[in-house]
C-alpha cells in the first residue's frame, strides 16, 4: 500500500517539474522530497525518473504514474468528502425558507422535536431553487410561499403573512386604513436585505433607488430609531410586539403583499418529520 504523502509529493513534483519548486510548494526540504521519490520507486519496483546531472524529470512510466496518482488522490478526497457528508447528514437537518418569519417561528419546534440534531437554515428568494435543493437532498425540509404541484413532495399549509408599511404618526398615509404599492412609489423606504422573496415583491412595484437596503440588522435598527423613514413590517411581527415607537403600521392591500406558507419535505420523509407536521397543522388550524 502506497502511503498518501508519497503520492501527494509525487503529484506536486509532476506539477512543478523540479524538486526545488515542489519542495517549496510542499514546505519541505529538497533532500526530504528526493528521499520520498526514491522510496516511491522502491515501493513500486520501477523507475519513474530520468536522472541527468542532478536534474530529475519524469520518464514515460513516471508520467503515467503521475496521472494515476492524481486520480488516486482525488478518489481518496472524494471518499473523505462523502463519508463526512453522510455523517453530517445524520447529525444535521438543513432547512431552506423563502421568508425569514416562518422559519424563525418554527425553530423552537425543530429544536424540540429533533433533539441532538444541528439545525442549519438558509434563506432563499426562490421557491424553485428551494424545491430543486430539496429534491437534490441539499435540504431536508423547505418553507415555500407557493404550493408546489410536484407529487413527489409532501406539503402542509402553515401560516399566512401580510406586509405592512410602518410610517411616522404624522405621515399623510398614517391615517389610511390600507395603502397600495403604488401609493408608496417615490417614498424612501428602509428595508432589510434578508427578507427572502419579499425583496423581489418590493422591486416589482417600487424603484430600486427608493429602497434603502440594509445588510446589517444593527444598522437597520439604528436607522429606524434615529429617523422617521418608512420601513416594512408584517401582521405576524406586529402580533409579537415588533412596532417601533411613534410609528403606525398600515397594511398593504395588494395581493402580492400577502403570502401563504407551506412546509414541504420529500414524500418519503413525511413519517420522519411527522411530529413537526403535526405542530404545523395545529398552528394552521388555530390561526388561519
Amino acid at each position: 500500500m502506497i502511503e498518501t504523502y508519497l503520492l501527494e509529493q509525487f503529484v506536486a513534483f509532476a506539477h512543478c517539474g523540479t524538486l526545488l519548486g515542489a519542495a517549496e510548494e510542499l514546505h519541505i526540504t529538497q533532500p526530504t522530497l528526493s528521499r520520498s521519490m526514491r522510496k516511491l520507486e522502491d515501493e513500486l519496483g520501477v523507475s519513474l525518473f530520468h536522472r541527468e546531472n542532478s536534474k530529475l524529470s519524469l520518464n514515460e512510466t513516471g508520467k503515467v504514474a503521475a496521472e494515476y496518482a492524481q486520480k488516486a488522490l482525488s478518489a481518496n478526497q472524494d471518499f473523505i468528502d462523502h463519508v463526512l457528508s453522510f455523517d453530517r447528514q445524520l447529525r444535521t437537518i438543513s432547512i431552506g425558507s423563502s421568508s425569514p418569519f416562518p422559519i424563525s417561528e418554527l425553530m423552537p419546534t425543530f429544536q424540540d422535536h429533533l433533539p441532538g440534531k444541528t439545525i442549519l437554515t438558509e434563506l432563499s428568494d426562490s421557491d424553485e431553487r428551494l424545491i430543486v435543493g430539496l429534491k437534490n437532498h441539499l435540504y431536508d425540509m423547505v418553507i415555500l410561499h407557493t404550493l408546489p404541484e410536484d407529487k413527489s413532495l409532501f406539503c402542509q399549509r402553515y401560516m399566512e403573512e401580510r406586509i405592512y408599511i410602518s410610517i411616522a404618526e404624522d405621515h399623510p398615509l398614517a391615517k389610511k386604513e390600507s395603502v397600495t404599492f403604488d401609493e408608496l412609489k417615490d417614498i424612501r423606504i428602509l428595508v432589510s436585505a434578508n427578507i427572502g422573496f419579499w425583496m423581489d415583491i418590493c422591486k416589482k412595484y417600487l424603484s430600486v433607488s427608493d429602497l434603502l437596503v440594509q445588510s446589517s440588522t444593527d444598522a437597520m435598527d439604528e436607522l429606524a430609531d434615529a429617523s422617521s423613514l418608512p420601513m416594512f413590517n408584517s401582521d405576524r411581527m406586529i402580533e409579537l410586539g415588533y412596532e417601533a415607537p411613534r410609528r403606525v403600521s398600515v397594511p398593504i392591500s395588494d395581493d402580492d403583499a400577502h403570502a401563504t406558507y407551506w412546509v414541504v419535505c420529500r414524500f418519503e420523509d413525511q413519517r420522519k418529520f411527522r411530529s413537526i407536521f403535526n405542530v404545523v397543522r395545529g398552528y394552521a388550524i388555530r390561526h388561519n
